[in-house]
């Protein structure tokens, strides 16, 4: 059960289920509600099947092609700390476009499944975590951030109307300090893999 907290705990950071609301809300806010329980359903379903994937067949995939998790892991550190400088400095992992139009399979895919929840960070989280505490576990977080991830679209509407979009910006911005965090720990890890004798 620790395992699996750790990893629910990892992925949900990374993932960001409390950010991603924010970005759902400004996509779909034109929607119908159908059509925003089906943006949730398969944005949610893409993201799980591909870090899901990754955590059954990242590491044969980086040994395939000779990389090794040190410098996986360093990539997806730096990879990371850009979106998470978005978070803290912006509130928001990126710019949201408008569309007149917006096609619900369109916006569920890109940019919710990819590369808002399974982003590079998540599918470096997958394959390391994989590795790191085994398969089951890993795949257990990932199976219940996801599912919090379904819960927190469907309530969009509610959430915002709630606490409004100012208080989910706050929020957003501190799991984006959380975000920094968990980069570094990726890119002292790397090295520490990379270089043996190199201590934090």
């Amino acid at each position: 059960m620790d395992d699996i907290a750790r990893a629910f705990v990892s992925f949900f950071v990374i993932v960001d289920p409390v950010g991603n609301v924010v970005v759902f809300h400004l996509l779909t806010s034109r929607l119908s509600a159908a059509s925003r329980w089906q943006v949730a359903a398969i944005s949610v379903t893409a993201a799980g099947g591909m870090l899901i994937a990754f955590s059954l067949g990242g590491a044969e995939v980086l040994d395939f092609l000779d990389i090794s998790q040190g410098a996986f892991r360093i990539a997806a550190g730096i990879l990371l700390l850009i979106p998470a400088y978005r978070l803290v400095s912006q509130g928001a992992y990126m710019a949201v476009a408008e569309t007149e139009t917006p096609r619900p399979v369109d916006i569920a895919l890109v940019p919710l499944a990819t590369p808002l929840m399974a982003g590079p960070g998540a599918l470096a989280a997958a394959t390391s975590f994989s590795e790191r505490i085994g398969r089951g576990d890993t795949i257990a977080g990932i199976v219940l951030v996801v599912a919090v991830s379904f819960l927190t679209f469907v309530a969009a509407e509610r959430i915002f109307g709630f606490l409004g979009e100012s208080a989910l910006r706050l929020l957003t911005r501190l799991v984006g300090m959380l975000l920094v965090a968990i980069a570094i720990e990726f890119i002292i890890e790397g090295l520490q893999a990379s270089f043996p004798g190199w201590s934090s």
